[in-house]
């Protein structure tokens, strides 16, 4: 029986749990959080940051583990990087390789050597460059800690004052003290995933992404995306290119970008699942074992004979319910035009649970299927409104 870590046990990291249950693993969870809903559902539960890679170093060497998967933060990802050189085990990217793409101001050098199209950042050790820098630049930008995910550090600017505060606020939620200032592009956010196995694409999906409540942090996604076909081949080929530069190993591949004027202006990459379980509706819309594909690929398992099944649906997507106002939660009404699309509802608040940061917390999820690409941009931009939370 194979030993393996997860490195967090939320909401999102539950569908691994169950297929290493499939596999017949034994699950060890850890994480700085106790009341994380997977701990009870592994094997054992042993207390530590994930972000701290020799705490975790030190989980996997005195448990004798078999392998590592990694969770749906960068830091995570790290970590679950750095372990596995130093353990000798497959199914991660070098620790350099994996700090280079997920920390912002290292891939966006990398965009430059590689002629990826992004916006053009410049990076900052120190307040006061950062602070002289922005005196005389075009506005609007945006400021980001180099090393946060779901929107943490990232503010976006309008004036020398408001630079100001985003510096500030970028500095101070960046665990390496290292923040990019960019030009803030004005266009549709989209997200391009891809499994590749032998350094070629082997199943994508895309989606739209919106943010009405909080413009750092995705709410809702809808597969597949506008500009999916248009981009498709251009995006594919980016990624086929840094598999074989810096010699990626078998796994998933996450492009966020910016569209304008019908070209993607990537600005961030991600090898690790993704929050929301934003794999489930990936599966539902394309048939292929999302979840399956990255464990085994995280284990360094052979690929190559995952095999798709029939989709869910044509259009599919996920919604996070989230208040607009901090108060205790007493409910949430979904009509029944909505839950008759949804098959999957995944309740994470209970009633009389205090809400304290609206703009980054989720009472819960739904994931749907619509006939029509119609019907699916309709449902995205009214499932706000008529998704009623009772907030007191």
């Amino acid at each position: 029986m194979k030993k393996i870590l997860l490195l967090n046990a939320g909401h999102t990291e539950i569908p691994i749990i169950e297929e290493l249950k499939k596999m017949g693993c034994y699950i060890i969870t850890s994480g700085a959080r106790e009341d994380m809903p997977g701990h009870k559902l592994s094997d054992l539960y042993i207390k530590a940051d994930y972000s701290d890679k020799e705490a975790i170093l030190k989980i996997c060497q005195e448990n004798e583990l078999d392998g590592i998967i990694s969770n749906a933060y960068d830091s995570g990802l790290i970590s679950a990087a750095y372990v596995s050189e130093k353990m000798g085990w497959k199914g991660h990217d070098t620790y350099k390789n994996t700090v280079t793409l997920h920390q912002k101001d290292l891939f966006k050098k990398l965009c430059i050597e590689m002629k990826i199209p992004s916006p053009l950042s410049v990076s900052f050790i120190n307040k006061n460059d950062a602070y002289s820098y922005v005196k005389n630049i075009e506005y609007p930008i945006i400021v980001k800690a180099c090393d946060q995910a779901s929107g943490i550090g990232i503010l976006k600017a309008c004036n020398y004052e408001e630079s100001l505060f985003a510096i500030d606020n970028a500095f101070d939620k960046s665990r390496e003290k290292r923040i990019v200032i960019e030009p803030f592009i004005v266009g549709t956010q989209e997200s391009f995933n891809a499994f590749v196995i032998n350094k070629k694409v082997v199943s994508s999906v895309s989606c739209n992404c919106y943010s009405p409540i909080n413009p750092y942090l995705i709410q809702t996604e809808t597969l597949l995306s506008d500009n999916y076909e248009l981009l498709k081949n251009n995006l594919i080929n980016i990624i086929e290119n840094l598999f074989k530069k810096l010699n990626l190993v078998d796994g998933i591949i996450t492009l966020q970008y910016i569209v304008k004027d019908n070209k993607p202006y990537i600005i961030e990459i991600m090898r690790r699942c993704l929050g929301n379980r934003y794999l489930t509706a990936a599966q539902a819309v394309n048939g292929f074992p999302w979840y399956k594909a990255l464990v085994h690929s995280e284990l360094g398992l052979d690929c190559s004979n995952l095999k798709s099944e029939k989709p869910l649906g044509k259009y599919c997507g996920h919604h996070a319910i989230m208040s607009t106002q901090n108060g205790i939660y007493r409910g949430t009404k979904i009509p029944n035009e909505i839950m008759s699309h949804v098959f999957e509802y995944d309740e994470l608040f209970y009633e009389g649970q205090k809400i304290t940061n609206y703009k980054s917390q989720r009472m819960g999820y739904i994931y749907y299927v619509y006939d029509t690409k119609e019907e699916i941009d309709n449902a995205a931009n009214t499932f706000n409104k008529k998704i009623k939370l009772n907030v007191e």
